[in-house]
């Protein structure tokens, strides 16, 4: 364990391996082409991050109560009275304590998992180098931001995070629809970015004067004081902690698609598949999550703050389920039900159970990824994304759709499949605070009903795909398993799938979690009550799948009567409420009046008047210009009517002046 522990101040080799595979990559990218090494290189890198990653997570596992900071200064400003008494100081470094182990297993492991799945998905790609590089940057960036030890240092690689992403969603830039996607991510994460930036200086500028010596004052943004988190809950004013949290939860939102900053994450899925499985399930939509877990833990937030994130949570994981039941795209499908198992990760820490909530992003990460990766083996197979399209691939791809069936019984939370575990752990710690708090009981009761619509969506994705005599479209390719080392990650994320919900009993797993949260983050007793709700729960997932099962297994494909009074409803969940449509009015109405009206005063007011002045001044010194002739009786001349025009100004003021000087 001596050993494990002395790793920790080593964190930043995890990020510098992804850095080295970035610069290798891309720098001898054609080379590595011509080889077929570039994978082979970022696998190996990956590889080695990962290795030193489970290290430091199982070493913390060991010893849950350790946190190690290791930081250097960067910018060191002398004390100034009234503003930083005790000085200030700029640090960068890392922080390994059980919230960053948890999440540095999640991203190095479902990392090294998508890299090497990437061999045999992206083999016939072109561009190769360039994907593995931004891959591994990719990687680089959200490892850096989970060992970011303050917020400044957090919000450099958030940024990094979301250029990333805009690279690789917009991978295939020869397509509008890809190229439009990746700005779309860029725009309205941005939103979300400008909005937690904000938070960041509001936060400091309550804590500055309120922090003692060596918090935030001393140490610009740190998480911790000293060897111990530093938590300066309760300070400041009510109200501008209560506006900073606010703009904390806008920042989460864009980068974790919470609503109504959702809009972004189906149309990422232009991608490749590989890289929505990394953005869903350990790297971007995470930040968010992590972000507002270690707000909760090293910060907190108010009351006000609290209602809000519960609602914005409860809502969205009932909102997005209810798009995905309808679509035909079996990618969407699954970026619906990430957008809403996020919502119940932002539902538990909004009710007060960070570490709960971080223990379904745990969970989450394997059994989402191995979705994403199972529907990337049959779109690689069969070359098409629509389920309507697909059937009967369970014959010939019988690996793919065990592993399907594994991630969607997790995803829907039957036992002991992993979503199990988690899911029911926020469902009871947030019925453990309806007493306290009933303004939560509506987006609870949403929460529990996505339950139901979670275990049916993508149950529907199941039979409609692996189901059936057949494939329904003739013209697809024959359906076949991919190589080796995309069949290797299924069956390993199939384990976790299985087995990662009972880490919790593992020696030292339930100390990870306790020790990281804190007094906020203490989880409910579990009681006869939590188990009626554990066994509702189970039952509702149940009655989903066998929804699923009525209307779509065994082939069948239920058509709903054009008669019907849900067909209306039915075209609402495919236009996706038409949030689209009016973020675009909005972007042409109001945005671009706005952009017309400002570069109308840019031109006219702002441009006009520089360019009169240089007008007016050109003009001058034109006139000026011709008086230099160079002819000596012209400046003679000049002299002569100057000389006079003088004797004619005293001859005609001076009286006046003497008048008036006498009259005084």
């Amino acid at each position: 364990m001596g050993a494990l522990n002395g790793l920790f101040g080593y964190a930043f080799l995890v990020p510098l391996l992804m850095v080295a595979s970035f610069a290798i990559v891309g720098l001898a990218g054609g080379r590595l082409k011509r080889l077929e090494w570039g994978g082979w290189v970022a696998v190996a890198f990956s590889g080695a991050a990962m290795v030193v990653g489970v290290l430091i997570s199982v070493g913390e596992m060991l010893s849950p109560s350790s946190y190690t900071n290791v930081q250097y200064t960067w910018l060191h400003l002398p004390p100034a009275p009234g503003t930083f008494p005790n000085g200030f100081e700029l640090v960068v470094g890392t922080l390994v304590d059980p919230i960053s182990a948890l999440l540095l297993l999640v991203v190095t492991v479902v990392g090294f998992l998508v890299m090497l799945y990437s061999i045999g998905y992206m083999h016939h790609d072109r561009g190769l180098p360039r994907y593995y590089a931004e891959l591994s940057l990719f990687l680089a960036a959200m490892t850096g931001l989970v060992l970011a030890n303050n917020l400044l240092e957090f919000f450099v690689f958030w940024e990094l995070v979301g250029v990333c992403s805009y690279f690789l969603i917009g991978f295939y830039y020869e397509k509008p629809s890809a190229a439009s996607a990746a700005k779309e991510a860029f725009l309205v994460t941005r939103v979300g970015d400008v909005m937690f930036l904000l938070g960041i200086f509001l936060y400091f500028s309550t804590y500055a004067q309120a922090g003692p010596a060596g918090g935030w004052a001393a140490n610009g943004f740190v998480f911790v004081h000293g060897a111990q988190p530093f938590v300066p809950v309760g300070t400041g004013n009510g109200t501008t902690l209560t506006i900073a949290g606010i703009l904390i939860l806008g920042g989460a939102a864009g980068k974790s698609a919470q609503f109504p900053l959702h809009v972004w994450l189906p149309d990422a899925m232009e991608g490749p598949t590989t890289v929505s499985a990394l953005i869903h399930a350990a790297t971007m939509v995470a930040a968010g999550v992590y972000l507002l877990a270690v707000t909760s833990l090293f910060l907190g937030f108010t009351a006000t703050d609290s209602l809000v994130i519960v609602a914005i949570g409860g809502f969205t994981a009932f909102f997005a389920a209810t798009m995905a039941v309808v679509h035909p795209d079996i990618k969407r499908v699954i970026a619906y039900s990430t957008i809403s198992q996020l919502g119940y990760m932002v539902l538990a820490i909004g009710a007060g159970f960070a570490m709960v909530g971080l223990y379904h992003l745990f969970t989450h990460a394997f059994f989402k990824a191995l979705l994403f990766l199972a529907a990337g083996s049959v779109i690689h197979a069969v070359g098409t994304q629509n389920l309507f399209q697909m059937g009967g691939l369970k014959k010939r791809m019988r690996l793919t759709a065990a592993a399907f069936a594994i991630g969607g019984l997790a995803l829907a939370g039957i036992p002991p499949f992993a979503g199990f575990w988690s899911k029911d752990d926020i469902l009871a710690a947030v019925f453990s605070q309806l007493g306290s708090h009933p303004a939560y009981w509506p987006f609870f009761l949403l929460a529990f009903a996505g339950v139901f619509l979670t275990a049916y969506y993508i149950f529907r994705a199941w039979f409609l795909a692996f189901s059936g005599p057949t494939t329904r479209d003739p013209t697809l390719p024959e359906a076949h398993e991919g190589p080796w080392v995309m069949q290797v990650p299924l069956v390993v994320l199939s384990g976790f799938a299985v087995v990662a919900g009972l880490f919790v009993f593992l020696p030292g797993f339930p100390g990870l979690l306790l020790n990281g949260a804190g007094v906020a983050g203490i989880p409910p007793h579990y009681g006869t009550t939590e188990l009626l709700l554990s066994g509702a729960s189970v039952g509702l997932a149940a009655a989903g799948i066998g929804l699923a099962w009525f209307l779509w297994g065994n082939g069948r494909v239920f058509v709903l009567p054009e008669s019907s009074p849900a067909q209306p409803v039915c075209r609402l969940l495919l236009a996706r409420y038409h949030f689209k449509e009016a973020y675009d009015w909005v972007g042409l109405r109001a945005v671009y009046t706005v952009a017309r009206a400002a570069d109308f005063v840019d031109q006219y007011v702002i441009d006009g008047t520089v360019h009169g002045f240089e007008r007016a001044f050109a003009a001058i010194s034109d006139r000026l210009r011709r008086i230099q002739s160079g002819i000596v009786s012209d400046y003679a001349a000049y002299v002569v009517a100057g000389l006079l025009l003088v004797f004619v100004l005293l001859l005609l003021v001076a009286p006046w002046i003497v008048a008036r000087l006498g009259g005084s």
